[in-house]
């Protein structure tokens, strides 16, 4: 199972707070090609055929100067209906959406500087997965493939995520996620083209655009992944289960992030 995760940074509209997103979209690798062919066909149907070779982003297609012009003259947005057509895409193929949202400082960069610490929004997204699988594909193994950004960065995201799954106890436990994360061009891959669409949205929602961004959070919210396992109670007293999206609302106490290495394992 292919995992493809992008990043993506969020301002309010009154540019007071900012959210780093980190978003993962699973595609079987069976299905792959065949997303891929559906998700050229409709960006040939709504920009061209030229169109169908170009990488969308979710700041280009759901741009806020296209929700004005839809609502001045009451008239479908080409670039929205795109992003309409996609999230029905994702529905239709049975996708799940993952992602964690942040907001400390330290953390918004989502590069992973210490190669030494896994950063909070990889611990918990790689948390969400490795739950799925076990759930869900109890026969498959999880692969990471992250947007490509540069040597430096890819290097210290490889670090950091091989040295968790390789040294720590909690990342030994995560033993339905490849312990090599793999990385991908987006230009070229329709599977982070996905995870950066959801991504965008689901930064746009906690920034505190609640309203022209709603049609689309709610169904990105709607095919996020959804587990059986019980973490808690809603203020309601109702069961919470373990959700896919996870919004990280405080920093810790000790404002560290998740230790690798020798003091973190006992063997």
């Amino acid at each position: 199972m292919l995992f493809f995760i992008d990043e993506s940074w969020q301002l309010s509209a009154d540019k007071k707070h900012k959210a780093g997103v980190l978003c993962a979209i699973p595609i079987d690798s069976q299905n792959f090609n065949d997303f891929s062919v559906q998700l050229f066909n409709l960006k040939k149907k709504h920009l061209g055929f030229e169109g169908g070779n170009l990488e969308i982003k979710g700041h280009k297609l759901l741009q806020r100067y296209y929700f004005k012009l839809e609502k001045k003259f009451q008239d479908k947005s080409v670039q929205l209906n795109l992003a309409r057509d996609i999230l029905s895409l994702c529905e239709k193929s049975g996708l799940k959406a993952f992602a964690t949202v942040t907001f400390p400082k330290e953390e918004l960069d989502l590069a992973c500087a210490n190669p030494n610490q896994l950063e909070r929004p990889f611990f918990f997204l790689f948390e969400r997965i490795n739950q799925f699988m076990r759930e869900n594909h109890t026969d498959m193994i999880a692969k990471l493939v992250f947007d490509d950004r540069d040597v430096k960065t890819n290097n210290r995201i490889s670090a950091s995520v091989s040295n968790f799954l390789h040294k720590s106890h909690v990342g030994k436990s995560f033993d339905r996620i490849l312990k090599v994360p793999l990385f991908a061009i987006s230009k070229e891959n329709a599977g982070i083209q996905m995870a950066d669409i959801c991504g965008y949205i689901i930064g746009r929602w906690f920034t505190g655009d609640n309203g022209e961004i709603s049609q689309f959070f709610r169904r990105v919210e709607s095919f996020q992944y959804v587990s059986a396992e019980l973490v808690g109670k809603l203020p309601n007293g109702d069961p919470c289960p373990l959700k896919g999206i996870k919004v990280i609302k405080k920093e810790r106490a000790d404002r560290k992030n998740i230790p690798i290495g020798p003091d973190s394992d006992e063997d």
